[in-house]
């Protein structure tokens, strides 16, 4: 929307000027003047200003070019700058200018975001979260790709020995064969020091395999932690969980959307919004009577025992197959039989779930956010369960039962299961998402997306399911009938992949770490009594080198120190005590500003009211007066007509 003189055409009516778009509004009255207002300014609360023009982003880059080659030439001719306070000023302008590329590069190359946003105005924020996590799950997994790829991978292809096993092709099913001295398993590192030349660097890798898989750990425990402290900061804390963000929605537009596609997009996703809080504040009115109460806990305590006892039966069912599973495997020379196991967990991982949702029937939830909840945390505790089971059999008896190359063996299984899981969550979206579209007489409704194995470290596959995944959804789903808002729901999916997800794998890493004792024929850490030997090693090596002493002291005293993880265990306590403490401060002072805000608005409607009475009152006492002084004129003309 550009700004348009508004004038009189002679006859007392106003007219409006056609707007003016890109460099002719700039040589216009109004942009030169909003130019030369914008050069004195700071750049900060210049670029605020601009950014706050109602003009679409092309118009205000222009501007901003504008501007800044205006306040250059001014410099230039006025020289007031010094030349330290220059230097700094075009650091501070490169600094931005690389900032906002970087940002608009990042911004380009978000995968999905023309389908996100129609999937925000058809199916409203329930689903859309879902996908942002599903989108924020991938980038970890091509983190992880990239940083394995650079540090371990490539440096082992340098001194690679050949491969002589033959290649069969049920190396891609089985994992096994031709793919077991290759770079995908463990068993295939050297534990030597790669050094190219005489004189070149060396490069070890029981320290590259230790510390890249620490630093990528580290890398996301610190993601996750920011990311659940702002989102719950974004969805517990601000005055718009109150309010609910209803003024944002009704009376705020983006004017820089201008393509008739994308204002159409807006106005869906406007209404979607509105429709979602509505529903909520509807559904949040709601009062249960106490039978019905009895009934609604009742009918969810069935449901929880239910679903615990049918995890706990598929994990002892699980463990009792994986036990079992190397006297099957004796007894079948067949390659595929060793996809059994992987078989089974995919059944149940596809299964159950599907039985899990056949409780709303019966649970019946006031909100459906309550349902996704539960049926969230009924899946991931079954998905958990199975993992540890798994990992525990892994670790105290495949690891215990003296394999030649028990790393490798394991790192099998988890192909097999990797891969047998993607083929189910294919053909579960291929054949059984668009069967049961083309045979239902209508499209399914969306409730609760699909809970996708967070441990699929296959990134090609990864982005395959992924893209499936909004595809399948715009064309075999209809929105919910039920508009529910899930503005929480993002920080709940972190929390989830915080908490069971990535302390798990922490710990059984830590297990693995400190009490496993490494294969003796394969492997980076062969010949060593335990994984973690190879940093005791490092250490006693730097111990003897003066200029690393220092690296020795961290590391006696803060990172192999319990007493200091046990004082920063405590400050970490006591902080997050403090800021739980201001965050319910606020959260009451917040509640306490809402009911001021209503009940200032119920006295002003109660001074209204009486307004309005004594206005009707002064009206009623101005008739009756008026009455009164008719009476008494006609009374006096009797009187004069009577003398006469």
């Amino acid at each position: 929307v550009n700004p348009a003189y508004v004038g009189d055409d002679g006859r007392g009516q106003a007219y409006r000027d056609p707007p003016l778009s890109g460099h002719d509004w700039f040589k216009s009255p109004q942009g030169q003047k909003l130019i030369a207002s914008l050069i004195p300014m700071t750049s900060r609360d210049r670029i605020k200003a601009i950014r706050n023009q109602p003009r679409t982003m092309d118009e205000k880059r222009n501007l901003r070019k504008i501007v800044e080659k205006e306040k250059s030439k001014q410099s230039r001719r006025i020289l007031e700058l010094t030349c330290c306070a220059q230097c700094l000023n075009s650091m501070s302008l490169t600094y931005r200018r690389v900032k906002n590329s970087l940002s608009e590069l990042l911004h380009s190359i978000n995968l999905w975001q023309k389908t996100f946003k129609v999937i925000r105005g058809k199916f409203g924020t329930s689903v859309l979260s879902y996908f942002n996590f599903l989108r924020w799950l991938l980038k970890f997994n091509v983190l992880a790709f990239v940083v394995t790829f650079s540090f371990i991978i490539i440096p082992q292809l340098t001194v690679a020995p050949k491969n002589h096993l033959q290649f069969t092709g049920l190396e891609f099913v089985t994992g096994a064969g031709y793919f077991s001295d290759t770079v995908m398993y463990y068993g295939f590192y050297t534990n030597s020091t790669i050094r190219h030349g005489d004189g070149g660097a060396s490069y070890n890798m029981q320290l590259a395999y230790i510390f890249t898989i620490g630093a990528y750990l580290v890398t996301c425990f610190f993601s996750l932690l920011f990311s659940m402290a702002r989102y719950f900061r974004n969805n517990f804390i601000n005055p718009h969980v109150y309010s609910r963000g209803i003024a944002k929605l009704i009376f705020c537009w983006d004017f820089t959307v201008t393509h008739e596609s994308a204002v159409k997009l807006k106005q869906k996703n406007l209404s979607t919004e509105i429709q979602e809080n509505l529903s909520e504040i509807r559904q949040e009115n709601v009062k249960l009577t106490f039978k019905q109460q009895l009934v609604h806990f009742s009918a969810h305590l069935a449901a929880w025992v239910v679903s615990t006892g049918v995890a706990i039966a598929c994990c002892v069912a699980v463990y009792y197959l994986a036990e079992n599973n190397s006297e099957f495997l004796a007894n079948h020379r067949d390659p595929g039989a060793v996809l059994l196991l992987p078989f089974v967990v995919s059944c149940i991982n596809l299964a159950v779930p599907r039985f899990y949702s056949m409780f709303r029937l019966v649970e019946h939830y006031e909100m459906p956010r309550h349902e996704v909840y539960s049926l969230l945390i009924r899946n991931i505790f079954l998905k958990i369960s199975i993992i540890g089971i798994l990992c525990y059999y892994w670790l105290n008896i495949v690891a215990l039962a003296g394999e030649e190359c028990w790393e490798t063996l394991i790192g099998q299984e988890i192909y097999r299961l990797l891969l047998m899981d993607f083929v189910f969550s294919l053909a579960d979206s291929l054949l059984g998402e668009f069967l049961r579209r083309a045979t239902a007489s209508a499209e399914q409704e969306v409730w609760v997306p699909y809970v996708h194995s967070y441990l699929f470290l296959f990134v090609c596959l990864f982005v395959f399911l992924a893209s499936l995944s909004p595809i399948s959804l715009m064309m075999n789903f209809q929105p919910p009938s039920k508009a529910w808002r899930a503005s929480q729901m993002m920080t709940f999916f972190i929390l989830l992949l915080f908490f069971p997800s990535l302390i798990g794998v922490l710990c059984t890493l830590a297990i693995t770490i400190w009490r496993l004792k490494p294969s003796a024929g394969c492997g980076p850490f062969r010949g060593l009594p335990f994984f973690i030997q190879s940093i005791y090693s490092w250490i006693d090596t730097l111990s003897k080198r003066p200029s690393y002493l220092w690296v020795v002291w961290i590391y006696q005293n803060l990172i192999g120190s319990v007493h200091f993880f046990f004082i920063l265990t405590l400050i970490v306590l006591i902080i997050t005590y403090l800021y739980w403490q201001i965050t319910e401060g606020r959260k009451i002072m917040i509640r306490l500003l809402h009911e001021q805000i209503i009940n200032e608005g119920k006295d002003k409607m109660f001074l209204i009211e009486k307004l309005l009475k004594l206005q009707d009152t002064e009206k009623r006492a101005n008739s009756t007066s008026f009455r009164l002084e008719g009476r008494d004129s006609e009374v006096r003309l009797e009187v004069a007509l009577g003398s006469l």
